[in-house]
C-alpha cells in the first residue's frame, strides 16, 4: 500500500538532506523552478512518476523507498530473498581483494543496466 502524499514528501525531503544537497541543487538538477521542487517537499505538489525517478536517481535511494517506505525494500529483499541469501554465502567465500574486485564489476554492471534501460524507455516515447 503507497504511503500518503505527505509522508512521500517528506521522503523526498530526507532523501535531499541525506545526499547533503540543497534545495536550489536539487532544482537545477531536475531542471524546475525552486518553488516547483519546494511544492514537491512540502506535499503541495505530487510528483510525477518521472520526477520521482530522477529524485531517486539523485539522492541514491530505492524509488520504492518514496512510495511505500521502509516497506518497499523489505518487499525486494523477500522477493529476492534466496538469491541474495546464495550471493551472500558465495561472497563470503571469497577473499578481501576478489570481494572489492566483484562489488565495483556489480555496481559498474548494475549502472550500466539502468542506464540502458533508461535509454530504451526514453527511446520509446
Amino acid at each position: 500500500m503507497t504511503d500518503s502524499k505527505a509522508k512521500i514528501a517528506a521522503r523526498i525531503k530526507e532523501a535531499r538532506e541525506w545526499k547533503g544537497l540543497t534545495q536550489v541543487h536539487m532544482a537545477q538538477q531536475l531542471q524546475v523552478a525552486r518553488q516547483t521542487y519546494l511544492d514537491l517537499e512540502t506535499g503541495k505538489t505530487e510528483p510525477k512518476v518521472r520526477l520521482l525517478s530522477e529524485i531517486s536517481e539523485i539522492t541514491e535511494r530505492p524509488l520504492t523507498w518514496f512510495v511505500y517506505g521502509d516497506e518497499g525494500i523489505e518487499i525486494l529483499e523477500s522477493e529476492y530473498k534466496e538469491e541474495i541469501d546464495r550471493l551472500l554465502q558465495y561472497f563470503s567465500r571469497l577473499p578481501h581483494s576478489a570481494r572489492n574486485i566483484i562489488l565495483q564489476q556489480s555496481i559498474n554492471l548494475a549502472g550500466f543496466m539502468a542506464e540502458y534501460t533508461k535509454a530504451l524507455t526514453n527511446k520509446r516515447k
